[in-house]
């Protein structure tokens, strides 16, 4: 049976008094592929920090490779790709190759060189590698920033609207080095985005927020979900299924 990555049990999280996310509970396994959608100030992005354990949950517990967070300590079995890709300073003094090289633990010598060169070259940028971060346009910023969190070749990947500053044909190989990740190197993939026309066409699971979970399943599942056609509307539906596959007879027309 595959091991649960990350298991969330009755979480909640409470700001200032305010409500942020209520009773939000679900697991994911090794090798699943995560869309996590939701409204704007739905929870997803505190989500993320929970697990990460960034702003720890007022109630509930999580689990992360089966140890407890409070626990947990080996960090570099998890690669994390943040939102906002505008922190750099324009001189900032700091090479693509320094900032890269932030996101190593446990490596030195021959690895560190090698890991990083691999790190570069997946993602395109080993000629910007003597480049400063705040001369590059913000789709470069998002290569490098992603090299950062693979080069220690993490179990899980958890990306925070990735795609947002990356022109189409880089977002298309983007995903395309996600989808090779997941489905040849077993990498376990969190993936928050608004883009639901095209979130089933990558991800094997759909994790629907709005506060708490309205929906976590398989994509057959939603597509099959009259509760999710009443949700979504039958049009909106059919678009995030239509990007899945040539599904037919979801939901209720």
């Amino acid at each position: 049976m595959p091991l649960d990555i990350v298991q969330v049990e009755n979480l909640s999280f409470r700001y200032n008094r305010a409500e942020v996310l209520s009773d939000v509970t679900f697991s994911i396994q090794a090798g699943d592929y995560v869309g996590l959608a939701g409204p704007n100030g739905s929870g997803k992005t505190t989500l993320l920090k929970n697990i990460l354990r960034l702003t720890p949950p007022t109630t509930g517990e999580i689990y992360l490779f089966g140890t407890p967070l409070k626990e947990f300590h080996q960090w570099q079995k998890i690669g994390f790709l943040p939102q906002k890709t505008d922190a750099f300073h324009p001189h900032f003094p700091a090479t693509v190759k320094e900032v890269v090289a932030m996101g190593m633990s446990g490596t030195s010598g021959k690895n560190k060189d090698e890991a990083l060169q691999r790190a570069l070259g997946r993602l395109d940028i080993a000629e910007l590698k003597d480049r400063l971060i705040g001369e590059l346009s913000g789709g470069q910023k998002q290569r490098v920033l992603l090299a950062r969190s693979l080069v220690n070749e993490p179990s899980l990947l958890i990306l925070d609207e990735p795609t947002t500053a990356l022109d189409p044909e880089t977002r298309d190989n983007f995903f395309a080095l996600l989808e090779s990740l997941n489905k040849h190197e077993g990498v376990t993939i969190i993936l928050v985005t608004h883009d639901l026309g095209s979130i089933g066409r990558y991800a094997s699971k759909f994790l629907y927020l709005d506060r708490r979970p309205l929906f976590y399943g398989s994509f057959d599942s939603f597509c099959q979900s009259e509760k999710m056609t009443s949700l979504f509307g039958p049009s909106s539906q059919h678009i995030i299924c239509h990007r899945h596959g040539n599904q037919e007879g979801y939901g209720a027309d």
